[in-house]
């Protein structure tokens, strides 16, 4: 089956991003569920990309440009011959105004430069991005009713796999999997001994014995059914 040209350039993409930052895989870096989101949003500018919340904020203001033109089917900078660079960079340098004649002073309209918002289609009267820092955390949704045992803290953010499609998940849905889905995965599998109620319930979650009511058990209930079906 032929992939989607935008996901095999997002992935050679991912790869030469890992390896400049020495990151031992490019999974590492970014999830490619989080570009297929972007792609099925369809962000038309910077700031349609920044609403989805889909990245952190040190990810959107190093790499949002570069992610917005994948979607849209463009060459990221690194890709640019260097002579699109060099515009680039003298997009950004301002003009210099010129002096004819000794002591002659003319004052001249420099060039604003333009700024990465602006290359990417984004007008100069939009609003300002404003960027999602830790302070705004509260605003953000997440799922935070799971309860992992104290001698289990360690396994916070564990090598997990979700086997399966995630592109209908929710995206706090795919957080808390990541946090948690090795700690959830061992329980089930019997190589973790659960301590708290919830864990004492993941096997039942699992097993479809007892209906998910909380936000963590709906999760993974998802996770287990999208798991079933795809791998049937």
């Amino acid at each position: 089956m032929n992939q989607d040209p935008k996901i095999v350039a997002f992935n050679a993409w991912r790869r030469r991003r890992a390896l400049e930052a020495g990151l031992q895989s490019p999974e590492a870096l970014l999830d490619e569920w989080k570009f297929k989101r972007i792609l099925i949003e369809a962000p038309k500018d910077i700031y349609d990309l920044e609403n989805l919340r889909l990245l952190t904020a040190p990810l959107f203001a190093q790499y949002g440009e570069d992610l917005l033109r994948l979607a849209q089917g463009r060459p990221t900078t690194d890709e640019l011959s260097p002579e699109a660079r060099r515009r680039l960079l003298q997009d950004d340098v301002p003009s210099t105004p010129r002096v004819r004649g000794a002591g002659a002073i003319r004052h001249t309209a420099t060039r604003p430069s333009r700024t990465v918002v602006e290359r990417a289609g984004v007008r100069r009267d939009d609003p300002p991005v404003k960027l999602h820092n830790s302070g705004s955390a509260g605003e953000r949704k997440a799922i935070k009713d799971f309860t992992p045992g104290a001698s289990h803290e360690g396994l916070r953010g564990g090598a997990f796999e979700f086997r399966c499609q995630t592109v209908s998940f929710k995206f706090w849905e795919t957080e808390f999997l990541e946090t948690w889905g090795a700690l959830l995965d061992g329980l089930v599998d019997g190589s973790i001994a659960p301590e708290t109620d919830d864990e004492k319930a993941v096997s039942a979650i699992a097993s479809r014995e007892r209906k998910a009511t909380k936000e963590w058990e709906q999760a993974y209930t998802k996770l287990i059914l999208r798991r079933a079906y795809d791998n049937s």
